[in-house]
């Protein structure tokens, strides 16, 4: 148990792991420095994320003093295939500062000391999508900025009413192909589909409702509908094929995606580009590929591994926020 004190800081401050039992004061902690913004917080939210997570439970640092709750530095856990190999890594998430004790270097302090209890683990890097007011501050804690991610996007410009279902239809007829797309799409570059990934990251998650294109046999297409700057966006998250994709299953797929189109009114439709020189079987039209997405900055953990060297193929699921 780590129980360390930074008298620099703030006066007997002290740094250790959290528990189960911390999880109400950290949800205090996160609204008192951060509010609800995009992200209500809620311990349902926090049990979902870093406690039910299949890849394991977050690593989790706090920041005490005299004993309040005064800091929080969560990294997710996240499992990566690349050529065949599975890399383990973790995603620098929730992280919070009371307002009385900002600007003091406890984020600094607990970021710090997160790094070298995962390097136990054996973790090979760290990786986030920071907002412009984060980024300097890992830039100075040696991330790497990676580049946006490449998107494609597919404009339709509506601008009427949502008349999408708001209820995700029920898992009962894919159930048996998610089981097998986690069996068998395990030797393509991406997140590791660890048995009970896509349930955890789709069906459950408490924030917003995801949905799914299939023909419960030989495609499963994931998407949420998100209003955003740019107007109402249909975020395609995953898209996995199975063998029996072909050209008589295609037409199936783009009719679904178009009545998902119509029906939703969005603005336009994206794609990670990465996925898409892989997943040739989605028509997303002929506009080019753009450097749109989120940023991505790259911290590596273990010293011989550079992450950067490597050719990462991110889907904007394994990017998106939550």
């Amino acid at each position: 148990m780590i129980s360390k004190s930074y008298p620099i800081f703030v006066p007997i401050m002290q740094i250790r792991e959290a528990t189960e039992k911390d999880i109400p004061a950290i949800i205090q902690l996160l609204k008192e420095s951060l509010g609800e913004s995009m992200i209500p917080k809620s311990e349902n939210l926090w049990r979902w994320k870093h406690l039910d997570n299949p890849f394991g439970k977050s690593p989790t640092l706090l920041a005490v003093e005299n004993g309040n709750l005064i800091g929080v530095r969560a990294f997710l856990k996240w499992e990566f295939i690349h050529d065949g190999k599975i890399y383990n890594a973790c995603r620098a998430v929730d992280t919070a500062t009371h307002p009385d004790f900002q600007g003091k270097g406890i984020f600094k302090a607990l970021t710090t000391e997160l790094i070298e209890e995962i390097k136990k683990d054996g973790v090979d890097f760290i990786y986030n999508t920071p907002n412009k007011q984060s980024t300097p501050g890992y830039l100075k804690m040696g991330w790497k900025k990676r580049g946006k991610l490449p998107l494609k996007l597919q404009f339709h410009f509506n601008s009427g009413k949502n008349n999408h279902p708001l209820n995700p239809a029920s898992w009962d007829g894919i159930s048996d192909l998610v089981e097998l797309i986690e069996t068998l799409n395990n030797s393509s570059d991406g997140t590791h589909l660890k048995k009970g990934y896509l349930k955890w990251r789709y069906l459950d998650c408490p924030l917003f409702p995801y949905y799914f294109l299939s023909d419960s046999k030989s495609y499963l297409l994931f998407y949420r509908i998100k209003e955003g700057k740019l107007g109402r966006e249909i975020r395609i998250c995953d898209f996995f094929t199975l063998e029996g994709f072909n050209s008589k299953t295609k037409p199936d797929l783009h009719e679904k995606l178009s009545n998902v189109q119509k029906l939703s009114n969005a603005r336009f439709t994206s794609f990670s580009g990465l996925k898409l020189e892989q997943d040739l079987g989605l028509n997303l039209g002929s506009l080019p590929i753009l450097n749109a997405g989120p940023l991505v900055t790259l911290r590596e953990v273990k010293e011989e591994f550079n992450p950067l060297s490597m050719g990462w193929n991110w889907s904007l699921g394994d990017l998106e926020l939550f």
